[in-house]
């Protein structure tokens, strides 16, 4: 009896090794597909890989802004070319900007709209003042950043950049989102919509009701660029932002085919020149994050036309607008004070454009929560 009982704890103890080194094996195998996967979905983006330390980044930049949050650009672009290098200049104007601000301890999330049309000086070999949307077809995404960060005192190093097709599939992947039409944007929605079909090709339906509803992902990105109803390019940001708050809402509830086939469908259409490490790091913490409030800038300004240089939003004045840009994207960091430089070019636009500061008799709060999450 004794030598069976031997006997039968060395079979066990040998059944438990192989079990043992099976599921090693196993995890061993996950992790490499895991990995496999991981690199191949990054490899379908075209990845800018232009050093970031080459990027200029404003002298005001504090310790919170550069421990507590870590700050994006998204730029949505107007190109109509199918496989178009989104990292080079002379492509597409930028038609959508947008200031992603990420709180690195709490996970919130606070977006702000650069207007398309917002008179900066563009950040190239021969600065000029100009509509901001002009700076990603002059000198790409590198001037693009460059431009913010100098007309913003900011320390953006990161982008995404994306066509509206991506917009488009990446919303159709996702199954729709719902958005709340007004009355009065179904017009123009509609002719946007028969627009969005001529150009990507992608089928879609109309809208004709108002109210809250599904849209897909032809609809949702006509949506999303309607400028002829309300205050023009103002509530168009808007609409952008509650449709990329949307995409997020729904992503975070969405299972791993259906991000599968986001990746699938919408990564080829992106230009990035964030690492895989910070991907990784993004994708680990995405069920933490939330929503939080929105705002459009320049919140104070004024929109003349300025000669060959058309009809500018301008801001009322510089300084003021982006001191409550940092309260709203930083507002634990207390140490920011506005640089010489955006002192200079802030004087610079009040005397070729004779717009005065306005700040403290336009700027109101209502421009932060036009736009929340759910």
């Amino acid at each position: 009896m004794s030598k069976m009982r031997k006997s039968s704890k060395s079979v066990n103890k040998r059944l438990g090794i192989i079990l043992l080194v099976e599921f090693l094996v196993l995890i061993g195998l996950i992790a490499g597909y895991a990995w496999y996967y991981f690199n191949h979905a990054v490899g379908l983006m075209q990845i800018d890989e232009t050093a970031k330390e080459e990027i200029d980044v404003s002298d005001a930049v504090t310790e919170t802004m550069e421990v507590t949050y870590t700050t994006f650009a998204l730029f949505g672009l107007d190109t109509r070319e199918v496989g178009a290098n989104l990292t080079s200049s002379g492509v597409a104007h930028s038609d959508a900007v947008i200031l992603v601000s990420v709180n690195n301890e709490t996970k919130e999330i606070r977006m702000c709209s650069v207007y398309r049309d917002c008179f900066m000086e563009i950040a190239s070999n021969t600065p000029t003042t100009q509509k901001f949307t002009h700076a990603y077809l002059l000198g790409g995404p590198t001037c693009s950043v460059e431009t913010l960060n100098r007309n913003l005192d900011l320390n953006i190093k990161d982008y995404v950049a994306v066509d509206f097709r991506a917009l488009t599939k990446a919303i159709d992947a996702l199954g729709g989102v719902t958005i709340d039409v007004k009355s009065n944007e179904i017009t123009n929605l509609n002719k946007n919509i028969e627009e969005q079909v001529a150009v990507t090709g992608i089928p879609s339906e109309g809208v004709w009701s108002a109210g809250e509803q599904t849209l897909n992902g032809t609809q949702a990105t006509a949506y999303a660029r309607i400028r002829k109803v309300g205050n023009g390019d103002f509530e168009r940001t808007q609409r952008q932002r509650a449709v990329i708050s949307a995409m997020i809402d729904k992503a975070k509830q969405s299972d791993l085919a259906t991000l599968n086939e986001v990746v699938t469908e919408v990564f080829p259409l992106v230009a990035t020149n964030i690492t895989k490490t910070q991907i990784l790091d993004l994708a680990a913490d995405l069920l933490e994050y939330e929503m939080g409030d929105s705002m459009g800038f320049p919140s104070a300004n004024r929109t003349p036309t300025l000669g060959s240089k058309g009809s500018v939003v301008v801001p009322a004045n510089l300084i003021s607008n982006v001191e409550y840009l940092h309260e709203f994207l930083y507002p634990e960091d207390k140490a920011y004070a506005p640089s010489d430089e955006v002192k200079r070019i802030s004087d610079a636009i009040m005397n070729e454009t004779g717009v005065p500061d306005e700040f403290s008799e336009k700027h109101t709060t209502e421009e932060k929560t036009q736009t929340k999450s759910k």
